[in-house]
């Protein structure tokens, strides 16, 4: 392999130490942060030694230099929330990135530039960008980010709804609406092809300043996330921003040279590199369709074993050791909702809630409580335990058994009617409950769609 003939131009000192700090930062970021939308790394994360690394210098670095007294919790679920442990693995990485780049320096104060390792680096992040993005955009066109709105959204007052639930039911009403954000995002297909990097980087950027400015203005879980996407996109775009710049601002002609990549004197090596990068695309391609197309699916086919429970429901009678429970009790559930894509909730005095799981297959009910609690919960047993598949998917069974979440029998009197049995810490509850006869196209927000014609705004 060798450098492109022409001589290329010396890069100026900041830039070699923001290249260094940039490319140590961003390869630790996609290993260790954003493991889950790698298929290796996830296996390396769940069946390797990456989990297990990752969590020694995690709690050591939490409980022995921030002196964080509270539960850490892993990242296990393999979404993007900006829990506690993300944050410490964000500095973490910042000063690894810091060490690295002040040593590289060192070693290497008399590199005129990294014009080929610039081209790998840029490389790394257009392909991690397109995959990711699509994924995303995948997400959107199938409709599983944010799922049609259910009887617990639409019975929801919109007071008591959390930030992130107002967004998630926004963008929940209307599919148009998720294909429209589903091609914005698609739109990181062109960062596979070194000619038209500039302009993908460009829609990428909107697309994610969009997201950046939802998930901080409505509170979502990901914040940081989005952010460095966007600023992996605002590196492949700063080295045509003067010429960008230049096209609106002034009356020269301009053009975007394409990222020089090495030059192979060998013509299998150029085959096999083109090869291969058909097969990488394809590939990514076609397993990505893949696997949200079977994940639709697993939660259509979930939404319709549950159907037969599926509902909101008053409840008719609460009994707690055999004490029936006046309404003005607050530990008196009031209603219930199920089989709902979005959330499936118990609501108490006052709308306070506890979330539930419905088990078809089992006829029975799992309550959760409060989420951040169930979190630490289980993050508990896997401190214990380990993170093994066996106590990955008898978790439940494990909080039952210790009494940390509460397992309910269910039984239909009717096709109505639902009775529940089972035990909240060490109390006895019985609980019979009646279906409401909702019509979720009877609301109003269900049946108001697109006009053309409007002789006075719909604001009401």
């Amino acid at each position: 392999m060798d450098e492109n003939p022409t001589t290329p131009l010396p890069w100026k000192g900041y830039h070699k130490i923001g290249f260094r700090f940039a490319l140590i930062f961003f390869i630790l970021f996609i290993i260790f942060l954003d493991w889950s939308v790698n298929p290796i790394l996830s296996h390396l994360y769940y069946y390797g030694p990456l989990s297990t690394f990752l969590d020694t210098v995690i709690f050591w670095i939490g409980k022995d230099l921030f002196n964080i007294q509270s539960i850490i919790i892993s990242p296990y679920d393999g979404e993007h929330n900006d829990r506690t442990y993300v944050y410490l693995l964000y500095f973490s990485i910042t000063v690894v990135a810091v060490l690295g780049t002040i040593i590289w320096s060192l070693l290497d104060r008399k590199r005129q530039n990294y014009r080929v390792l610039y081209y790998w680096f840029t490389a790394i992040i257009r392909y991690y960008l397109a995959f990711t993005m699509f994924l995303f955009a995948l997400y959107k066109f199938f409709k599983v980010q944010f799922p049609d709105l259910g009887f617990y959204t639409l019975t929801e007052r919109v007071g008591d709804m959390s930030p992130m639930h107002l967004a998630w039911a926004f963008y929940g009403h209307s599919y148009e609406y998720n294909v429209f954000m589903g091609v914005a995002e698609g739109a990181a297909l062109l960062l596979f092809f070194r000619r038209t990097t500039a302009l993908g980087a460009i829609l990428i950027m909107a697309a994610l300043a969009n997201v950046i400015a939802v998930n901080y203005s409505y509170d979502v879980h990901a914040k940081m996330y989005p952010t460095a996407l966007f600023i992996m996109a605002l590196i492949l775009f700063l080295r045509d921003a003067k010429s960008i710049f230049g096209f609106f601002f002034s009356d020269q002609s301009i053009s975007l040279p394409i990222i020089k990549e090495p030059v192979y004197k060998k013509s299998w090596v150029r085959i096999s590199k083109s090869m291969l990068k058909v097969v990488v695309i394809g590939y990514f391609l076609i397993a990505s369709i893949k696997s949200t197309m079977s994940y639709k699916n697993s939660i259509e086919e979930l939404l319709q074993a549950k159907s037969e429970y599926s509902g909101f429901y008053d409840i008719e009678s609460f009994a707690l050791n055999e004490d029936t429970l006046s309404l003005e009790n607050p530990l008196r559930w009031r209603e219930f909702i199920i089989g709902d894509g979005i959330m499936e909730a118990v609501r108490f005095k006052e709308d306070s809630v506890a979330f539930v799981n419905i088990r078809p297959d089992k006829r029975e009910l799992l309550l959760y409580g409060d989420l951040t609690d169930l979190s630490q919960k289980r993050q508990e047993i896997y401190n214990e335990l380990g993170i093994g598949d066996e106590i990955y998917y008898g978790m439940d069974s494990i909080l039952v058994a210790r009494k940390k979440i509460s397992r309910f029998s269910l039984e239909n009197p009717d096709t109505n009617t639902l009775q529940l049995k089972g035990i909240i810490g060490n109390d006895s509850v019985f609980i019979t409950a009646r279906r409401r006869p909702l019509d979720l196209n009877e609301f109003r927000l269900m049946q108001r769609r697109f006009n053309w014609i409007n002789e006075a705004s719909n604001f009401y």
